[in-house]
């Protein structure tokens, strides 16, 4: 079936704390757009876990972002992979990503809910993409991947706490393109927070972090 792929690791990189990003080889003919997830099963293991690819469709690896503390079995599978050990890639599927008729877009997120806009901004900035970005990544951490997202998005902002997130999101003007990504708590109350402001709902696209 095309639509399963099988990659092989290379390589586990710590980011901070307890987030490593994990590296495979891309297969030839896996075509992926930037901000999609995929389904990855491991062998031995039953379930599937979904990821986003936080790797852009110009890069030469594909990555997937995770915290790895959480004790789960897959979680531990991941970190003892050896290179030449293989993952298999249902997809990519669903559709957050670039609208192709927008030229302005603004991507709230939280903690690792980042990996999308990872991806998009690598991606736009591969392409060099008329197009604007503003980034509020709230973490009352280390904001992983900060160097590479201040880089290549239009604006980029790193609140610690909610309030401060609250108060970046409150100077965006309401027509613009929204992204939310995170957990599932957090995509509902910044949705709720865009729809005090006026924001359309035509006008913001969701991603939640299940399992977060």
């Amino acid at each position: 079936m095309s639509f399963i792929k099988r990659l092989k690791f290379v390589k586990k990189q710590l980011e901070n704390d307890d987030i490593y990003t994990f590296y495979f080889r891309r297969p030839k003919n896996l075509i992926h757009k930037a901000g999609q997830h995929g389904l990855f099963l491991i062998a031995g293991l039953y379930r599937p876990h979904p990821f986003t690819i936080s790797s852009s469709p110009d890069e030469e690896f594909i990555t997937i972002s995770t915290h790895t503390s959480t004790g789960s079995r897959y979680k531990k599978k991941l970190m003892s992979m050896r290179d030449g050990d293989a993952v298999f890639l249902v997809g990519p599927v669903l559709g957050f990503t670039f609208s192709g008729t927008r030229n302005s877009y603004v991507f709230l997120t939280q903690g690792i809910g980042i990996t999308p806009f990872r991806s998009m901004l690598a991606s736009a900035h591969s392409k060099s993409l008329p197009i604007k970005t503003t980034l509020i990544h709230v973490d009352g951490g280390e904001h992983s991947f900060r160097e590479l997202t201040r880089r290549y998005a239009t604006k980029a902002f790193y609140p610690t706490n909610s309030d401060e997130f609250r108060e970046l999101v409150s100077q965006e003007s309401p027509g613009q393109l929204f992204y939310i990504s995170g957990s599932p708590r957090f995509v509902r109350a910044t949705r709720g927070l865009l729809r005090q402001r006026g924001v359309e709902q035509d006008n913001v696209k969701t991603d939640s972090f299940f399992g977060y």
